[in-house]
């Protein structure tokens, strides 16, 4: 099982990013990372990717700095799965799932049950550019799925957005198997019913500072969230327990009377 530490002060881009002290998702857990737009969530993703190299502080996975691994080490140990999946060439579907395996040793039955796994058999070989914006957001978690070996780290950027109900329910199904199999999960996502479905434990980004991290079960709330992402939380009971959801009537003008 890998271990990720984000080890503050970090400073990216030239931005200070995460309050002092250590973050570190678990293995054997998903870890949401929640906040507004432009607070820091796919910059604390690309740097627990290795695609940032942080200008202050530091980013261990097994205690050795991830930006300096070789691409293929990376690629070995986490699979990212990007905001905004982007083919520049005309692949079809199953291409472009096979490209988690350009570093990694060839297998066409990963590739084959990652595509069933996000419920894209069928349009295994439709061209990615005919498919809708969720189905493609699909594929790119269809392409981290054929790169990650068990035990490593699943990073996922927005990856339900866009994605119809029954899908994404899938997706956290098969997300949570690979946290039950020892992987290390971190998810940022805007959906708080996705994230109670989702998380163990809520890291909160805001402003590019670190301003909550802890059990979902404590973050995760009414009495939590309004503070944490500026906007009036309900709750709903689900059957597998307490739900979050942004009560934005809260925030709308009474209509006229």
């Amino acid at each position: 099982m890998s271990a990720l530490r984000f080890q503050s002060p970090i400073i990216a881009r030239g931005a200070f990013m995460f309050a002092p002290g250590e973050v570190a998702p678990s293995a054997g857990r998903v870890t949401v990372l929640i906040g507004p737009n432009g607070g820091g969530k796919t910059t604390a993703l690309r740097a627990a990717a290795g695609m940032l190299a942080p200008e202050q502080g530091a980013i261990l996975l097994d205690g050795a700095p991830v930006h300096t691994m070789p691409a293929a080490q990376r690629a070995a140990r986490m699979a990212l799965v990007a905001q905004r999946p982007e083919v520049g060439a005309p692949f079809s579907v199953r291409d472009v799932v096979a490209l988690g395996r350009v570093l990694r040793p060839a297998s066409p039955e990963r590739i084959a049950h990652a595509l069933a796994r996000s419920g894209l058999t069928q349009l295994a070989d439709r061209p990615f550019h005919a498919l809708s914006g969720g189905q493609q957001q699909r594929v790119a978690v269809a392409r981290a799925f054929a790169q990650h070996e068990p035990g490593g780290v699943l990073l996922l950027d927005e990856a339900f957005a866009a994605v119809d109900p029954p899908e994404a329910a899938a997706l956290v199904r098969e997300i949570r198997a690979e946290a039950a199999a020892g992987a290390t999960v971190l998810a940022a996502t805007h959906d708080l019913s996705v994230a109670s479905a989702l998380a163990d434990d809520v890291w909160c980004i805001a402003g590019g500072r670190s301003t909550a991290f802890g059990a979902a079960r404590e973050l995760l709330t009414r009495a939590a969230l309004p503070s944490l992402l500026g906007v009036a939380v309900a709750e709903a009971h689900g059957s597998r327990g307490t739900i979050a959801v942004a009560d934005y009537g809260g925030i709308l003008p009474e209509a006229p009377r």
